[in-house]
């Protein structure tokens, strides 16, 4: 191969080489990246030759913004760590959470009754009366079951069922009715739920 032949491979290997020889399909955002990539080493190679204080300037800035970015980082993975080994070292101190039963809901209820806030009270006075029912085996309460719901599947004898029946109402009418609420009328409503139920007979 005679060196004439060389430098003309070589002469279009550099030809062909360029931009404007590359046959490859590429994707548009591809394309835009590779150009605003390739600008903006354009930007930093003439910003070098130009101006190269503020050129190293702008490489500091940029180095000092990484350090930071790092610390930052460091930070966060120190606390995580931290965080997790006190959760493991150490059960935290909360109490024990009161079981709400009967017995819970019907307190609330004289509390908020000695607060003044009657129709609150009458609610939580339900819903300590739905639990005892359950308790006895009379009722299957859950919380998302409406009063009138709870009375009509309430295992009751005739003469309870019809109480329960006018105790929801009565619950209605305050609740939702807008009837004040006397202190009379939360102690009769409770004293009525106090009364033995019974289930029907067989």
């Amino acid at each position: 191969m005679t060196l004439q032949t060389e430098q003309l491979r070589a002469a279009l290997d550099t030809v062909f080489a360029g931009r404007a020889y590359r046959w490859t399909r590429e994707s548009a955002p591809a394309r835009l990246a590779r150009e605003w990539w390739e600008r903006l080493g354009d930007w930093l190679r003439g910003l070098r030759a130009d101006n190269p204080l503020v050129f190293r300037l702008l490489v500091l800035a940029l180095l000092l913004a990484l350090v930071l970015i790092l610390a930052h980082a460091a930070w966060l993975v120190w606390r995580t760590v931290r965080a997790a080994r006190s959760l493991d070292e150490g059960e935290p101190d909360v109490a024990p959470a009161e079981a709400r039963d009967a017995e819970w809901y019907a307190r609330a209820a004289d509390r908020s009754a000695a607060d003044g806030r009657l129709a609150e009270a009458l609610q939580l006075a339900f819903v300590a009366l739905a639990l005892g029912l359950e308790r006895q085996g009379l009722l299957q309460y859950h919380a998302s079951k409406t009063p009138a719901e709870c009375a009509r599947d309430a295992r009751l004898e005739p003469a309870d069922r019809e109480r329960l029946r006018e105790m929801v109402r009565t619950l209605y009418l305050h609740v939702f009715g807008g009837r004040p609420v006397a202190p009379e009328d939360y102690r009769l409503w409770r004293a009525a739920g106090a009364e033995p139920w019974h289930a029907p007979a067989a």
